[in-house]
């Protein structure tokens, strides 16, 4: 194997990147208010703290140097092949994770569609981004 080179610049943009469409997603405007009523949460009790947003930095950073990691294995060098491989990470690991609380919980399907939505969109957009 040769000597792999990781854009740690990239990686960086990707963590961005996976805060933002976070908290897009879990908006008042898109899936949020679904989101709270299947966690039986208000608003009102929602804990918007700095500290949160740079857990999810650093959530994205390590996901989005992995990615970047396999990429580089992979010696991808498109868009599409990045995203791909971004879906099988995703496919494999996250929906497959995920879907326990659905069998073994009862957790409603939806919350699990919410949930792992968000994260193939940032996924997607993190391995593409990387695969750049």
């Amino acid at each position: 194997m040769g000597e792999m080179q990781i854009e740690l610049f990239s990686v960086f943009i990707a963590a961005v990147l996976y805060v933002i469409i976070g908290a897009v997603w879990y908006s008042k405007y898109l899936c949020g208010p679904a989101w709270l009523k299947l966690c039986r949460m208000k608003e009102s009790e929602m804990k918007h703290h700095k500290i949160n947003i740079l857990w999810s930095f650093l959530v994205g950073f390590v996901i989005a140097y992995f990615l970047a990691f396999f990429e580089a294995s992979l010696e991808i060098t498109t868009v599409t092949d990045g995203m791909f491989v971004a879906f099988c990470f995703w496919l494999g690991f996250v929906a497959t994770t995920q879907i326990g609380a659905v069998i073994w919980c009862k957790t409603p399907f939806k919350f699990f569609l919410i949930n792992t939505g968000c994260k193939l969109l940032s996924f997607l957009v993190m391995g593409g981004v990387i695969g750049a």
